[in-house]
């Protein structure tokens, strides 16, 4: 335990660095005073819809959520929604994003749901429904708008991989595994140890991945990707109405799409330093003057970690979470369901 303790914080010390590095260079590269006054006049009144439309969103990411799980549990929406929500506050706090474990173990420890299954969902399904929303907003924004100097291989190297992650993820999700599976192929040949674990849960992975064989619901979840992402649109849309920032709306798809995948890979805590510098750079090459780039940059971080620590801990006071909902690989604790619940016979 000392020595991870102690990984731990030479990652936490490293991360802080570089978050303190970045904020440095991005404040060497914003006029500084502009900035600053930029924060005085801003109009802060556009602040209000964007939290009602930032919390919207989030319920419709929830209700997506909802979607791909129902080939093999049907859960309440309210519940799984304050999950995402405290999920997206560990994803703040945590590195790597294993907030987003959140989602795999509560559902566990709460309905019974296959931690495989899970995983399935959360990790893949969702990715490639995010993935293919992301790239298709982006690559629309870069045809009709001409920006110079904007890394476009980023997209055509997301393209690709969502591409490759749906060719090989759509034909496993149809995959039968017949009566006697487990009896040909090298499967028993295999040691008893990883044999018993792709018999256990290799089903269940399957089942993760069940949205994509119903075709009514695969087009629901693509639909509230699209709408999401579009929603999120609208959040920094209405925070740079406060800044008094006149773009169009394929360039702030990509500020919005800039954000996001920046997040996706957090290198700093809370992504504190990467976050504002691509964005303000990005702002900055769409003719936006430093100083506002770099206070819009600022306060919409500032919103977004804001919105999500107040909402989360909300939602973990409202669900009464606690440490062994989290953590805990023991049997499901059905009583703290609430609502309809149906999961299919088996879990991990």
């Amino acid at each position: 335990m000392y020595s991870i303790a102690r990984l731990i914080d030479r990652r936490t010390v490293l991360r802080t660095a570089i978050s303190l590095g970045l904020l440095a260079f991005l404040f060497w590269r914003i006029d500084v005073g502009a900035a600053a006054d930029a924060f005085r006049n801003a109009n802060y009144v556009f602040v209000l819809p964007a939290v009602a439309l930032f919390a919207v969103s989030k319920l419709l990411v929830a209700q997506r959520w909802r979607l791909m799980m129902l080939p093999y549990a049907a859960l309440p929406l309210a519940p799984l929604w304050g999950i995402l929500l405290v999920s997206n506050l560990a994803n703040n706090v945590l590195p790597a994003r294993l907030g987003d474990l959140v989602r795999v173990q509560v559902p566990a420890t709460r309905y019974g749901v296959s931690r495989a299954r899970g995983i399935a969902t959360v990790f893949a399904t969702e990715s490639l429904l995010d993935g293919v929303a992301i790239v298709v907003l982006g690559l629309i924004g870069l045809a009709l708008i001409d920006l110079q100097g904007f890394p476009t291989e980023v997209f055509w190297g997301l393209l690709g991989l969502v591409a490759g992650g749906l060719l090989a993820v759509i034909p496993l999700a149809h995959l039968r595994l017949s009566e006697g599976w487990t009896s040909r192929g090298v499967l028993p040949r295999l040691p008893d140890r990883p044999r018993l674990f792709i018999e256990e849960h290799l089903p269940h992975l399957i089942d993760g991945l069940g949205v994509f064989k119903h075709g009514a619901l695969a087009a629901q979840a693509m639909a509230l990707s699209f709408a999401i992402w579009l929603m999120e649109v609208g959040v920094v849309v209405l925070l740079g109405l406060a800044f008094d920032i006149e773009l169009s709306m394929p360039a702030w798809m990509l500020v919005m799409i800039t954000a996001n995948v920046v997040s996706a890979f957090p290198i700093a805590p809370s992504n504190i330093g990467a976050y504002e510098l691509a964005v303000a750079e990005l702002l900055k090459a769409l003719g936006v003057d430093a100083g506002t780039a770099g206070a819009f940059a600022i306060a919409a971080h500032m919103f977004n970690i804001a919105w999500i620590a107040t909402a989360g801990v909300a939602a973990m006071a409202a669900l009464r979470l606690t440490l062994h909902d989290v953590f805990s690989l023991g049997a499901p604790q059905l009583e703290g369901a609430g609502g309809d619940v149906r999961v299919v016979e088996g879990r991990l």
